[in-house]
């Protein structure tokens, strides 16, 4: 299949990092030609074109243009196979059907469309279940995307309990977070010799990196692999970065305290609408209404492992509450040895963008 055309559509920054990068990678070893097409989507930075183009692998990359827009330049830009990662299965399906190409997705859950395309793939078991179409299961590509990050010596030869905070993709949930996060440094101070780094997005601003930094949160955006090795606990909110700290056996506390609720976007009519003038209150109303009907667990390797892995902190948590928490799973070494294992139980020793790839060949 060497020198075949392959477009990847790909929405969100958790996506486009860790499933496309290590597919892009492998796909190029194939000696395909890989491009990559930003679909419109509310949780993007707007800097994932700078990062795409810079994902060894890709010949071609194609900027968020809005719904319309990115339709235009989906249906004329040819290719052999369109493989989907994230975002709404109509871009993909108007794609293919174009071209008259097979149509591929990867997802980590049901949506609609799946059942029109030629390859449904998922990351575990516990994921297919909820799918309403047949579907393979190739272990997760965000593990594959960690062994690409490079080493790091950011803990080398240093003392004390390792701590690191994720404080989210989006730079307005980070602004947020950085003012909640240096008060819960504050509650923090009498634990001796205690490190910690703020895991910035690698979409992240130059200006808003100084700012971490003169703020004194120790910003690092060196890959989350690298950050993860040698880490005690994570402090985090849900998402794909829950699966990266179970690739690596980190334990982790997840937190969603509800002062940040009003940052969070929503997707479809429903974050349309809410972004008109006056909606904040009522997405707030919403949110906090949805949150407290949820059942189940928010934190993947929780949902994959039926369990409480990672404990959960949901609602008006304080920096002060927060610093309590981390204290008690910092001085519980049983549990944290004990989380670590069961997350070793969880790792998958496949190479999942490797059999994803295999599949895709038989597609063409």
């Amino acid at each position: 299949m060497r020198d075949k055309r392959v477009s990847l559509l790909v929405n969100g920054p958790g996506e486009l990092w860790g499933w496309a990068r290590p597919l892009c990678s492998r796909m190029a070893q194939r000696g395909w030609t890989v491009s990559i097409h930003l679909l419109p989507c509310p949780f993007a930075s707007g800097l994932e074109t700078e990062a795409a183009v810079k994902i060894p692998g890709v010949s071609y990359v194609l900027r968020p243009k809005g719904a319309l827009g990115t339709l235009s330049c989906l249906v004329r830009h040819g290719c052999d196979l369109v493989v989907q990662l994230g975002g709404d299965l109509a871009f993909g399906r108007a794609m293919a059907f174009s071209h008259s190409v097979p149509l591929a997705c990867y997802t980590y859950g049901n949506k609609r469309g799946l059942s029109s395309c030629d390859l449904v793939a998922t990351a575990y078991e516990s994921m297919a279940i909820g799918i309403k179409c047949p579907v393979l299961v190739t272990g997760d590509l965000v593990a594959d995307g960690l062994d690409m990050d490079e080493p790091s010596r950011i803990w080398e030869g240093k003392k004390g309990d390792r701590l690191v905070f994720f404080p989210g993709s989006r730079p307005s949930i980070r602004e947020a977070a950085r003012e909640y996060l240096l008060e819960t440094l504050l509650s923090l101070g009498h634990r001796e010799g205690l490190q910690f780094i703020s895991l910035l997005s690698p979409f992240s601003l130059e200006d808003e990196v100084r700012l971490w930094r003169e703020s004194g949160l120790n910003p690092f955006t060196g890959g989350t692999g690298a950050a993860l090795d040698g880490a005690d606990l994570a402090v985090t909110q849900p998402g794909t970065n829950t699966l990266e700290l179970m690739h690596r056996a980190v334990p982790a506390l997840v937190a969603v305290p509800f002062s940040f609720i009003g940052k969070i976007p929503l997707s479809g009519l429903a974050g349309m609408a809410l972004s008109l003038p006056g909606g904040a209150a009522l997405k707030e109303v919403v949110l906090r209404r949805k949150a407290a009907r949820r059942e189940g667990y928010l934190a993947w390797p929780n949902r994959i492992a039926g369990m409480e892995v990672f404990p959960e902190l949901v609602g008006d948590v304080s920096p002060s509450q927060l610093a309590a928490e981390i204290d008690r799973l910092l001085d519980d070494r049983r549990h944290l040895a004990r989380t670590r294992e069961i997350l070793r139980t969880m790792a998958d020793s496949r190479t999942p963008s490797s059999m994803l790839c295999d599949s895709l060949e038989r597609l063409i």
